[in-house]
């Protein structure tokens, strides 16, 4: 019996993604510097300068999200209808403007102004990220859409160092300086507002929406894009078959609405349950916190290229099951290092979990697909309103342990729901992967 020890070969960039893919990515980078700097900055402003309650606090960012929301209510249709190339320009621009209006809003320290902004910013981030990646899906092979995903999130991580980096830099040093001086302290910000004008008109420049990825045995043209959705369409003309699909779609979209809320409902209580419960350092415990998504980031491409690989059930399983273990090890960890440790592992399950299930979700269709992806967001903003408000009720009502334990529950009963919902839609996938042959 003979031992084939050939190694198999890397797959060319070109097998995978278009050749203005890159440039696609590139954007990222600069519409993701201020995402870090702005949550930390606008605490600390609101809270310990302005002395504002938390309430106006919470209200800051609950005006992101309601500004995220109703974009999201819109803007799948927008996609699908009109040039994705002009609604990323409209997002990014919105995006700057809305840096440009906070920095006004803090130098008159006007909190209705902040308000406004963060509604802004909100609005514009879902017109700038659901054409984006619906053009991203567009530019890569179904094969690859994992690790594409995958890249999109390795920008934003790179983006937050080196915003950080700039935004912490300038704030720090100006408070040597000149500490009274908000000009200068705050001066970050529309660097940020630039940066996202800037971001908007190379891809303008460098981007062409009309190139999508062409693979052999694939989709070839223009004409034969949609031949595939017709195909499907076809299949699902009997009303025994659209039952079962809608099913399907059901299952997979009350899955993601629900899965949505159980992480509103215990992540914005993490680093609270780990001051009172293993360090009171507020500074100490930021460190070991912060760089959690950082490092999910730079490991993104990677995560991604293992979502490609995996069977989407098997992987749902799988990491539903040990994210459970991992939350119910940090509410337990009682140390701060493993803390961290367990903290960048539950990251890193997320986001494999969530490359497997926009790869899945990125082929139900090519002509719906800024509304499925509008769709999505639209769910996570509604589940990141009502989660943590849930998750405090549950914190004040029985125990600090609590969101996290039901957190536990409900991510292991929603396994049934996805993976009944895949095994349903994947025969009427129109981007099926049945067809691969060393890719």
């Amino acid at each position: 019996m003979s031992i084939n020890t050939k190694k198999k070969e890397k797959v060319p960039e070109h097998h995978k993604f278009t050749s203005d893919f890159n440039s696609v990515i590139y954007i990222v980078v600069w519409n993701s510097l201020g995402f870090f700097f702005i949550e930390y900055i606008m605490a600390y402003l609101i809270k310990q300068v302005l002395n504002y309650p938390a309430t106006n606090l919470g209200l800051f960012f609950s005006f992101i999200t309601l500004g995220g929301l109703i974009s999201s209510s819109f803007i799948g249709y927008l996609s699908d209808h009109y040039s994705k190339k002009l609604l990323v320009m409209i997002g990014s621009f919105g995006r700057g403007a809305s840096y440009f209006s906070l920095y006004i809003s803090i130098i008159l320290q006007s909190l209705i102004g902040m308000y406004v902004s963060a509604f802004l910013l909100g609005l514009g981030a879902n017109i700038f990220w659901n054409p984006l990646d619906t053009i991203i899906s567009d530019k890569s092979s179904k094969y690859h859409r994992s690790s594409a995903f995958g890249k999109r999130r390795f920008a934003l991580g790179l983006g937050m160092v080196i915003g950080t980096i700039v935004g912490f830099a300038t704030f720090s040093t100006a408070n040597i300086l000149t500490p009274f001086n908000n000009f200068i302290v705050y001066g970050a910000i529309p660097i940020f507002g630039i940066a996202n004008f800037y971001a908007g008109i190379q891809f303008s420049r460098k981007v062409d929406e009309e190139i999508k990825f062409i693979y052999p045995n694939d989709i070839v043209d223009d004409d034969t894009l949609l031949q595939s959705e017709v195909d499907t369409t076809k299949r699902l003309s009997g009303a025994k078959y659209m039952r079962i699909y809608l099913l399907g779609t059901f299952l997979i979209f009350l899955g993601l609405f629900l899965s949505a809320i159980n992480v509103g409902l215990y992540r914005p209580f993490i680093q609270p349950y780990v001051l009172e419960n293993i360090n009171s350092d507020a500074g100490l415990v930021a460190w070991f916190y912060l760089p959690t998504s950082i490092i999910g980031s730079l490991i993104a491409p990677k995560l991604g290229t293992i979502a490609d690989k995996i069977n989407p059930n098997i992987a749902i399983l799988v990491s539903s099951f040990l994210g459970g273990i991992v939350t119910w090890m940090i509410i337990n960890s009682g140390n701060l290092w493993f803390f961290g440790i367990f903290l960048v592992i539950d990251q890193t399950i997320m986001l494999t979990t969530g490359f497997v299930m926009v790869n899945v979700l990125s082929r139900v269709s090519i002509k719906h697909r800024g509304k499925i992806f509008g769709l999505i967001t639209f769910l996570e903003s509604i589940g990141m309103i009502v989660g943590p408000l849930l998750g405090g009720i549950v914190w004040e009502s029985i125990n600090p342990q609590a969101p996290f334990i039901i957190s536990i529950i409900v991510e292991w009963s929603l396994i049934p729901f996805f993976i009944l919902g895949i095994l349903i839609l994947n025969p009427y996938l129109v981007e099926s992967k049945e067809t691969k042959a060393n890719l």
